[in-house]
């Protein structure tokens, strides 16, 4: 695994130490390095690969290298991974400063930290642990292709509304690099579509749940398919084998 500080990290952290804030950046960075690494810990005992993590001022970002036909059960506990030792961390926290360890200052400044990350982190918007959790939600509910479509639509909403109820110069970055996020998404919709039909094609995926359906935009996670009365297998080999 590889772990990534972005360049604006190390800005922040310049500006922290020169303007007396360090001590407060520095909880807030580890804070975030142990959230992130929550996800990894947990992805790695349900064998999920994990790329790097990439550690912003605001917030990390883990990036994953497995299929987009992972298993939704297994993506959700990974995704929970974060908040879990993000929790430990926070009692890790109370029970030192109740034994003297910690000052009174560094425990607020942990305790308030920890209640914005996880306040602003479970926001439903991508690409956030909310938006996961949302887009896991709905692909249990609908199709693949329609999920992620709903996705973007409620994290559009959820933006507009965060930005309209935090009028601060940091929300207003924060909802710049949640806009950025979400116009790739809303980019790369199709071709992860396809990728995501593609890899049922070459891996030939064992899904124990059958689901029939009329035609191909209605491929589910974690379910195997009919199509019109033609298997999953035969349907996508003739889908791909003519584009190939």
């Amino acid at each position: 695994m590889k772990i990534e500080i972005h360049n604006i990290t190390y800005i922040t952290m310049l500006i922290s130490f020169l303007s007396g804030y360090f001590q407060y950046i520095f909880i807030l960075l580890l804070i975030i390095f142990m959230h992130e690494f929550g996800h990894f810990f947990i992805s790695s005992l349900v064998k999920i690969k994990t790329n790097k993590i990439i550690i912003y001022p605001f917030g990390g970002l883990t990036i994953y290298d497995s299929d987009l036909n992972l298993n939704t059960n297994r993506e959700l506990l990974s995704l929970f991974g974060g908040l879990l030792f993000q929790m430990i961390f926070y009692f890790i926290a109370v029970i030192l400063f109740n034994n003297n360890f910690i000052t009174y200052n560094v425990f607020i400044i942990i305790k308030k930290i920890n209640f914005l990350l996880i306040s602003f982190n479970f926001l439903p918007i991508i690409p956030l642990d909310g938006g996961k959790l949302l887009n896991i939600i709905l692909d249990k509910l609908f199709s693949y292709k329609l999920s992620n479509k709903l996705t973007i639509v409620i994290s559009i909403i959820f933006m507009i509304i965060f930005l309209l109820s935090k009028k601060t110069l940091l929300s207003f970055l924060l909802f710049l690099f949640l806009v950025k996020e979400i116009i790739l998404e809303m980019n790369n919709i199709e071709n992860k579509y396809i990728n995501f039909l593609f890899e049922r094609y070459k891996n030939n995926y064992n899904f124990k749940k059958i689901k029939r359906i009329t035609n191909h935009n209605k491929f589910k996670r974690d379910y195997y398919h009919i199509i019109n009365g033609i298997t999953e297998r035969k349907y996508l080999s003739k889908l791909f084998d003519r584009r190939l």
